[in-house]
């Protein structure tokens, strides 16, 4: 009973008296539902361990498109822009914009949520901005769980956004079904193009700003390097200027040849066991890593091993290594 009082307060009792009411919602496309559903998720709310296990069953409908590279390249309008041509589809479309987190509220900029924001009236269209938590690879347990919030809710397409800078292209592999790399000219030398596993991870290259100078050697590099991966894909590549809307109509398309090659691939299961495998991994690398953490910090040595380096007494690393050793850490 108290678990059950303890959800009416949390869910408003004027709008969701019963957990089942709100699920029904969400599934439904209550924009309303899903915004809190999503909020409870960043807020680690308890409850939503079951909301999730109650959506789960309904999950994997929607196809999850992660789109990165590096800042600058335009990645926000040509999100906007393929909104515009999936809505002209009649497509039901999520976004979720990861944003590098403040350094000091932890919030995120919320910059591309005001980029699309010609789209916020239309009720076939989600969008919402989230911090990246101060991960590494920008992808935080929020979005894998606010990912299956939007597939519950019968969108057709899911698009994942991420910071673009280092490694965090990466990350972004592990929860998408296609991956689309944004470039453009004139942002320096080649390396764009190669560092951080870019070649490896993209399906899709877009150069995007083709209109600048550079962008036909930039395509026919992309063209050259690309190489068949590991699922038999060969990736392509597509120029766009999204400001007017070029070549988007060439994006999509390939977008729709990449869910077809998925879904008509033979190795479709391997491909989504693949994908749960990375999942449960996460959950269990977030919780142990936190964890972990909080152990390290709690330990009665730590803060007299932390004031030992600060007057250089020993280093960070020979403090490290006395502190796994009383862990039993290997």
């Amino acid at each position: 009973m108290a678990k059950l009082s303890k959800l009416y307060i949390l869910l408003d009792i004027n709008y969701y008296p019963m957990m089942d009411d709100f699920v029904s919602s969400i599934v439904s496309g209550d924009r309303r539902s899903i915004a809190k559903a999503i909020s409870m998720i960043e807020n680690e709310d308890p409850i939503v361990d079951d909301i999730l296990s109650k959506l789960y069953p309904i999950t994997g409908n929607a196809f999850v498109v992660g789109i990165t590279g590096p800042p600058g390249t335009g990645k926000s309008t040509l999100i906007n822009s393929l909104i515009e041509n999936y809505r002209k589809l009649d497509k039901k479309i999520g976004v979720l914009a990861i944003d590098p987190s403040s350094p000091i509220t932890g919030g995120s900029l919320l910059g591309d949520r005001l980029r699309m924001s010609t789209h916020n009236l239309d009720p076939n269209v989600y969008i919402r901005s989230m911090s990246s938590g101060n991960r590494s690879g920008g992808l935080s347990q929020y979005t894998r769980r606010s990912l299956s919030i939007l597939d519950a809710s019968g969108l057709d397409l899911i698009i994942v956004e991420t910071v673009g800078a280092g490694q965090s292209e990466v990350d972004i592999l592990k929860i998408t079904d296609a991956v689309v790399i944004v470039l453009m000219p004139e942002l320096g030398d080649d390396i764009q193009i190669y560092k951080a596993g870019l070649m490896e991870i993209g399906d899709i290259f877009v150069v995007n700003k083709s209109d600048l100078e550079g962008s036909d050697q930039m395509y026919t590099k992309i063209l050259s390097a690309s190489k068949l991966k590991n699922d038999n894909w060969m990736p392509q590549v597509i120029k766009t200027e999204s400001i007017n809307g070029t070549g988007i109509d060439e994006l999509i398309a390939s977008i729709n040849e990449r869910e077809k090659f998925i879904n008509n691939s033979s190795s479709r299961s391997s491909i989504k066991e693949n994908k749960i495998q990375n999942e449960i991994l996460a959950v269990i690398i977030d919780d142990l890593s936190k964890t972990f953490s909080d152990k390290i910090k709690n330990h009665s040595d730590f803060q007299s091993l932390v004031q030992q380096v600060l007057s250089k007494k020993m280093d960070p690393e020979q403090a490290a290594s006395i502190l796994k050793e009383k862990l039993e850490i290997e």
